[in-house]
């Protein structure tokens, strides 16, 4: 995958100046392996051990990104998603941000990305004292046992565009603690030299992203499945349906009259005559009907 050296310079900037990032864009932009690869120079750099990936889901609490346990009942504590990858020195890289409801699921995380130390309600045993989250430079919190958090530490977050009035809306006081990076489609001349081989065909798909704004990662899923299936004896033209069933056709959002006869006269152009009438029938709940 090859990204933008604009894109490439505002993230490094963003991380080098102490933000913490969101990458947003349309799905297939590369977003989760740009925010591997970063993590993985970063490491390299010795900023920090590695990464934590994790996806986030709408049943996110503060016990998935916080903890839970180590109260009054003796329990042990255990480490959330952001408190693991702080103690263990990994950079976390969260996909689907916004599929979380942050406010609920980062609770006084928020107050720890904007430079401040929180007391948890958590304590390592019953004996313990309450364990605190500590940014670089920032008093320990008096009778408290810290986690102290690396002035290098960061956390990317991944966010698709197509999904953005879906799902939870971000707050603005999470918005305010990140900067926010566009990974945008490439160039049609990418696209075109990226879908060789035996699954090329595949190509013939490219004008779909007039109807949804689609990166390159799902073309080259189709590619290589389309290869697969040719290898397996399967006809052109059915390998291709298949392709847009599988991969194109669930990210296709609802279409008014227009554009919904001309994704019909694409098809027409593209599939033999038992495929156009296959794809008739798949598109036709993606019309939207008047009134």
């Amino acid at each position: 995958m090859e990204f933008p050296e604009s894109v490439l310079g505002a993230l490094v900037a963003a991380l080098v100046a102490g933000k913490h990032v969101v990458l947003t864009g349309p799905p297939g932009t590369g977003k989760t392996t740009l925010a591997m690869l970063v993590s993985d120079l970063a490491s390299e750099a010795m900023m920090c051990g590695g990464h934590l990936t994790t996806t986030a889901t709408s049943n996110w609490t503060v016990d998935h990104t916080v903890g839970t346990g180590g109260g009054d009942e003796g329990d042990v504590f255990q480490a959330g998603v952001v408190v693991e990858a702080i103690e263990t020195g990994r950079w976390l890289i969260i996909d689907e941000l916004n599929r979380a409801d942050v406010d609920k699921a980062f609770g006084e995380l928020l107050t720890i990305l904007s430079g401040q130390a929180v007391v948890l309600p958590f304590r390592r045993t019953s004996f313990a004292e309450h364990l605190s989250l500590v940014p670089h430079g920032v008093a320990v919190p008096p009778r408290t046992e810290p986690i102290r958090i690396p002035r290098s530490w960061r956390i990317v977050c991944t966010m698709n565009d197509q999904d953005r009035n879906l799902l939870f809306a971000l707050s603005h006081a999470l918005m305010r603690r990140f900067a926010f990076v566009h990974v945008d489609s490439p160039e049609e001349d990418l696209f075109t030299a990226l879908l060789s081989g035996p699954g090329s065909a595949v190509r013939d798909l490219l004008p779909l992203r007039e109807f949804q704004e689609l990166g390159p990662a799902v073309f080259i899923d189709a590619r290589d499945y389309v290869a697969v299936r040719l290898r397996d004896g399967a006809r052109p033209s059915l390998a291709l349906l298949e392709a847009f069933t599988a991969y194109f056709l669930p990210q296709l959002d609802r279409l008014d009259a227009t554009r919904h006869r001309r994704l019909l006269d694409l098809a027409d152009r593209i599939f033999d005559p038992m495929e156009q009438a296959a794809v008739r029938r798949l598109v036709e709940p993606l019309r939207l009907i008047p009134g």
